[in-house]
């Protein structure tokens, strides 16, 4: 194969230059680059503008030709391996994508972001494993696209396929850290569906940077110090009166009904009476879609009987989150334990050193110590039903009902403490002596 750079004198005073690609009888292609120079400073010997004070920009624009030279080669090898059949305008789009020309509607087939915003707005319509993609999945698309928006904004750039690579994920790592402060676990999210994509269009044979596949551009995240109640607290939340508050109490019980059945908090609150069946609670996990078998506690049924026979009345999640809390400080959760919460830090004038990209959440997570009912969240009921049958039943067991696919992600929800697991064991052996 050639390639070959070449002017044809016109009448004015700057030539465009020419590039010519001939592989056998197979292709014999030319189109202009729209890269000019002067007639008589080109080179018809070398194919490159001549080292001369007339063309300032001379080196510029011979190392782009070079560029362009070693991208036409790189890309008919590719569609030669993927037997992609070259059509009579292949060597004009290879221009054209090199140098990021292209129509409103072809965007997405050079630049990342059009790409992601083009694959978010066909997601509805796609399958995962059979079923359709959740809306919740969807949302965290939408979320990891408006960082690298923000990215763009702040490093002034528009992203293409070439440029996801290790130095990109360097800058952004560094700028989610540190310029929107983000934590690394929701940082390992974003990361996640870059390396996703990136698969995809890389199957979709467009010219994505190939070092996404390298083991540094990996998904990071924090050891977590979240907060679980034990069998004793969760016992105390429940024998507590509040019958002075409508409120309240309705909280309590839907707290009781997410830590007695390990469901999120987006299912624990959508429960009706049709799901509670021959003394089990039947679902289909919203999130997983994953079909769990949950038997009744004697303290939802308590509270069933309580209510003749409804369930709690179901409010927000944030109302839950923001009143659980006061529900925890009345049950007399006021130790002082280390965790990590969200505080809102829209008054720090000095967190954000940009503020003017940064989106309107600018909720950020704290660790530190704090009274233990502020620590308590939807997701506590979740971790709490795991820890505190952890040890005593089979982790598949306890798995079957939270839903978990593998037992690595199970233990991550397990919040039991060094100390705790060492009384475990002393407790199992203090009842092998008695025996």
């Amino acid at each position: 194969m050639k390639v070959n750079f070449f002017i044809i004198k016109s009448k004015s005073e700057n030539s465009n230059i020419y590039v010519r690609f001939t592989d056998s009888k197979r292709i014999d292609q030319k189109t202009k680059t729209d890269l000019f120079v002067k007639f008589d400073n080109w080179s018809k010997i070398k194919q490159q503008v001549k080292n001369n004070i007339d063309t300032p920009e001379r080196d510029k624009i011979n190392s782009t030709l070079r560029k362009i030279e070693n991208y036409l080669v790189e890309q008919f090898n590719t569609d030669t391996i993927e037997q992609k059949y070259f059509s009579s305008t292949w060597l004009n789009e290879q221009i054209k994508n090199f140098f990021g020309r292209a129509d409103k509607k072809e965007l997405h087939t050079i630049y990342f972001i059009d790409w992601i915003q083009k694959f978010i707005n066909e997601s509805p319509m796609r399958l995962y494993q059979g079923v359709p993609v959740k809306k919740r999945t969807i949302q965290h698309y939408v979320t990891t696209k408006y960082k690298l928006d923000n990215y763009e904004k702040h490093f002034n750039t528009k992203l293409r396929f070439q440029d996801i690579g290790l130095e990109f994920y360097r800058n952004f790592l560094f700028y989610c850290q540190n310029i929107e402060k983000i934590n690394n676990n929701t940082i390992g999210g974003y990361v996640t569906n870059l390396k996703k994509w990136c698969k995809i269009i890389d199957i979709e044979g467009l010219p994505i940077n190939q070092q996404y596949r390298h083991s540094e551009f990996s998904t990071i995240s924090n050891k977590t110090k979240d907060v679980y109640i034990t069998e004793s607290e969760i016992n105390t939340v429940f024998n507590h009166d509040f019958s002075y508050s409508e409120r309240l109490e309705n909280v309590r019980d839907n707290f009781i009904i997410g830590l007695r059945t390990g469901l999120r908090i987006s299912d624990f609150m959508q429960l009706k009476k049709i799901n509670i069946i021959d003394g089990n609670i039947e679902i289909e996990t919203a999130k997983t879609s994953y079909p769990v078998v949950i038997p009744l506690h004697q303290q939802i049924k308590e509270i069933l009987q309580k209510r003749n026979g409804n369930l709690p009345n179901q409010i927000s999640d944030a109302k839950f989150n923001e009143y659980v809390k006061e529900v925890c400080k009345e049950a007399g959760f006021i130790e002082m334990v280390e965790g990590a919460k969200m505080i809102n830090k829209k008054d720090d004038k000095d967190f954000f050193p940009n503020i003017a990209i940064i989106s309107k959440n600018k909720n950020r997570k704290e660790f530190g110590t704090y009274p233990k009912h502020e620590l308590i969240t939807s997701h506590t009921c979740r971790r709490s039903f795991a820890s505190n049958l952890y040890g005593n039943l089979p982790n598949m067991t306890i798995m079957a009902i939270t839903g978990h696919k593998t037992e690595s992600q199970f233990l991550k929800y397990i919040k039991i403490s060094p100390k705790e697991n060492a009384q475990k064991l002393k407790n199992h052996w203090d009842k092998e002596n008695i025996e």
